[in-house]
């Protein structure tokens, strides 16, 4: 695992990967449980453990990921609440901007190297 910059130029290359259709996937990392008890648990975990953590670094967490049998590895990117996360999921999933951001949340890139 490794960290990459919440630059500018760092994020333009997550932005060209998303360009190609079929070539990313992106996900939302909520906290969940079964009762109160229990989401608040995740969420406190969630907010101190990770986001404050990758916010502390102002960075995205990176995990290349190999790929059995083909050439081309995949970048699974991890982002606290930012200006990116933000645009995008304004773009994608508006209904969830609200919620998301009471709770914590992680946005989840996946893409071709």
């Amino acid at each position: 695992a490794q960290r990459m910059r919440l630059e500018p130029n760092q994020i333009e290359g997550v932005q060209k990967r998303m360009q190609h259709e079929g070539q990313w996937c992106m996900m939302l990392a909520l906290p969940h449980g079964t009762d109160p008890v229990s989401v608040s648990n995740q969420t406190t975990t969630l907010q101190h453990g990770f986001i404050a953590y990758l916010e502390s670094k102002q960075a995205a967490g990176i995990i290349n990921l190999p790929v059995p049998d083909q050439s081309s590895p995949y970048v699974l990117h991890i982002f606290p609440p930012c200006d990116f996360t933000q645009t995008h999921m304004k773009q994608f999933c508006p209904e969830l901007i609200e919620g998301a951001g009471d709770c914590g949340y992680l946005l989840i890139v996946i893409a071709t190297v």
